[in-house]
């Protein structure tokens, strides 16, 4: 199974009701800058406001500014030749994205659009790569934030190669109430992902999300009205991703692929 789901289900399981939200660094890159630096750099960084919707990098472009999330959330994506999404992660307050590509002058790696209307800082490539050369306690913090994102990528190799459709879905519902918040053995996730968004996390269709959360609602542990969704038993939720986690012969005897 794979560690991270795996400490985080053994966690749970060992100390029913306590709330688990999901663990992040206090601050954003710019927090964590020297002061003297920070000041340095104070003058030439912008604020930009964005609606929601709105795509503020696009995956192969050109660019090296570095954003920064003052407010909101965004979503991180890219787009087969066909338009099929391919969903990476959700992304809030204290995040950073277009840093692949000011860090190594490549292109975007990902398309990068508002989930909600929310607030940038800007920092252009010049200004970022002379944090990272005069700030040691934000180059730690960006190793840690891309460590990070080396452990969820890995997360999804792993479950998209062995884990069926039923099994990644109990993988991606324990991150979201871990994400929410569990308290009494119950999460709420308002507003919920569409059927079609959870659909395209996973890598499936809309039409085996919607039959697998009717087979949870049957089983008295998730209850779905509108966006909001209840996660009833996160206990059971819980052992049933430690169950099939990292097993594929357990796995395949449910769910379809």
């Amino acid at each position: 199974m794979q560690a991270h789901l795996a400490d985080l289900v053994h966690a749970y399981v060992g100390a029913f009701g306590v709330v688990f939200p999901q663990a992040k660094d206090s601050g954003g890159f710019l927090d964590h800058l020297e002061p003297d630096v920070r000041q340095r750099i104070d003058g030439r960084v912008r604020q930009m406001r964005v609606r929601k919707g709105q795509i503020v990098i696009d995956h192969g472009s050109n660019g090296g500014d570095v954003y920064c999330v003052l407010e909101g959330e965004f979503d991180v994506c890219v787009y087969s030749p066909q338009g099929r999404e391919v969903y990476l992660r959700r992304i809030s307050r204290g995040a950073l994205f277009g840093e692949y590509a000011a860090l190594d002058g490549g292109r975007r790696s990902a398309t990068v659009a508002a989930a909600s209307d929310a607030l940038l800082a800007v920092i252009c490539r010049t200004d970022f790569v002379d944090c990272l050369t005069t700030s040691p306690g934000v180059t730690l913090w960006l190793a840690r934030q891309l460590a990070v994102h080396v452990r969820e990528l890995t997360e999804k190799i792993f479950e998209l190669s062995a884990l069926n459709v039923r099994s990644r879905l109990h993988c991606e519902l324990m991150r979201l109430c871990l994400a929410a918040g569990v308290t009494a053995n119950t999460a709420v996730i308002d507003p919920a992902p569409t059927h079609a968004d959870l659909a395209n996390r996973i890598g499936t269709h809309r039409e085996a999300v919607t039959r697998e959360l009717n087979d949870l609602a049957t089983l008295k542990i998730v209850s779905q009205k509108n966006r909001r969704l209840a996660i009833l038993d996160v206990a059971r939720l819980s052992l049933l991703v430690e169950v099939t986690g990292g097993d594929l012969g357990v796995a395949e005897q449910g769910g379809t692929a």
